[in-house]
């Protein structure tokens, strides 16, 4: 073997340009959240000697957030491992990476990611990896380290959209709008069609509160996001659907749902995901929703003693719970109990602190036992971007608190709580409807 160099002055040890370029195709693929990352399993086939490219394959593995997706990577990791003897430094570094993160130590996986881009700052690849792991870990929460893991990386990266893009994101994560305007508008000058900058323009409108622009915005690029990877089509999809919705644009949120969120790739837990958190939020704004959630809870279910993160736990027992499969919905809090007592550090970290009562308050909800919803989430909504998830995602938990403390007859509680959240925002319909449920 020999070391080649990639498109971005990267080493790389391969034999041929084909496999570089295979390198190449599927950083460039998983930068935009695009359809065709998928193509490096078969890579793995074909170059089953190029130790980064089953690197790669482990990685489109890992983003799948299940056990037996974590065992395929395992599988690939397994493979590349004899090769490291001969393989670049930075190989070996990001071997080690993904190892972590497939026995979920995401902490040490985003050390060693981080230690990565220092030496080689235009490893778009682990940075894009990093950006997954602030997500398993709280983005919000781990907003400011992720700002200055992208400051870092600017000056070698500020003509790629896709980093740029991600650059946006961490700041709007901390609430530095006009810097995030900025860098996603730069972006989009570069590669008007790049979805991951999309999806950042979604969450600024949604911070500002200016939600007629972002409906009439969003539904621009939703044919661009059709030809997409499904992961990020599904995704973008969910954010205009929430856009309509603080409009009170009900039925275009549920039209939305059903044409671009749900059942198109119902086994991936993105769609589940963004499935089930539209659905309670259109249940919060009062539609009926009923027998949507059947389908669901019969993909949720395969998941019971998984226990990826807090934040995805809390929204499957939700499911679950609204479909009446309550002999599930309590193995299910019997596991999360295990979890939390685990003497690992995200057992400690987020599990424990936080993560049990918001998955146990998710359930009390669902079956209507507001109070206790309320009760368990009183002590833990101040640190609850800690469970993984975006601000737009954690968002839903605090419509579910709100929607607890108004359901039990908390309402001075509800408002008060509810002035906070918008403070900083335009305040959309949805929020003029939600302050008048508690009275204001």
């Amino acid at each position: 073997m020999t070391v080649r160099v990639d498109s971005r002055g990267l080493p790389v040890t391969a034999m041929s340009a084909a496999e570089v370029a295979s390198i190449d195709c599927f950083t460039g693929h998983l930068l935009r959240m695009d359809r065709g990352a998928e193509s490096i399993l078969e890579d793995a086939k074909t170059f089953p000697e190029t130790p980064l490219i089953q690197l790669c394959a482990a990685a489109f593995c890992l983003f799948g957030q299940t056990r037996p997706s974590d065992r395929a990577a395992l599988n690939y990791l397994k493979t590349a491992e004899p090769m490291l003897i001969l393989a670049t430094e930075r190989e070996q570094r990001l071997h080690r990476a993904f190892s972590l993160w497939a026995h979920q130590d995401h902490l040490g996986a985003c050390d060693v990611l981080e230690d990565i881009t220092r030496c080689w700052p235009r490893d778009l690849l682990a940075a894009k990896i990093s950006e997954f792991l602030y997500y398993i870990l709280g983005q919000q929460h781990e907003g400011p380290r992720f700002l200055q893991h992208m400051s870092q990386l600017a000056y070698a990266n500020q003509g790629d959209p896709g980093f740029l893009a991600m650059h946006a994101f961490a700041h709007e994560l901390c609430g530095d709008l006009p810097q995030a305007q900025r860098a996603v508008d730069r972006a989009l000058q570069l590669e008007p069609t790049q979805p991951w900058a999309h999806h950042c323009v979604a969450h600024i409108y949604l911070r500002r509160g200016d939600t007629r622009e972002a409906v009439e915005t969003l539904e621009s690029y939703l044919p661009i996001w059709i030809a997409a990877g499904r992961v990020i089509h599904c995704h973008n999809a969910w954010h205009l659907a929430v856009a309509h919705l603080d409009v009170l644009d009900l039925e275009r949120a549920l039209d939305l749902y059903s044409r671009h969120v749900w059942n198109i790739t119902p086994e991936s837990i993105g769609e589940q995901i963004d499935a089930i958190a539209l659905l309670w939020r259109l249940e919060m704004a009062g539609m009926e929703i009923g027998h949507l959630w059947e389908p669901i809870a019969d993909r949720v279910e395969a998941h019971v003693n998984e226990h990826y993160m807090p934040f995805l736990d809390a929204q499957f027992v939700y499911a679950l719970a609204r479909s009446g499969r309550m002999a599930v919905v309590n193995a299910w809090l019997t596991g999360v109990t295990q979890r939390a007592a685990a003497p690992d550090e995200e057992a400690r970290r987020s599990w424990a602190p936080v993560g049990k009562a918001l998955i146990e308050a998710s359930a009390a909800l669902a079956v209507g036992d507001a109070a206790r919803s309320a009760a368990l989430l009183d002590s833990v909504m101040s640190d609850v971007t800690i469970v993984g998830g975006s601000d737009a995602q954690v968002d839903l938990f605090r419509q579910a608190y709100f929607s607890s403390l108004v359901q039990c007859g908390r309402k001075a509680d509800a408002k008060s709580y509810w002035s906070t959240v918008i403070a900083n925002r335009n305040l959309s319909e949805l929020d003029r409807h939600r302050l008048g449920l508690a009275g204001g």
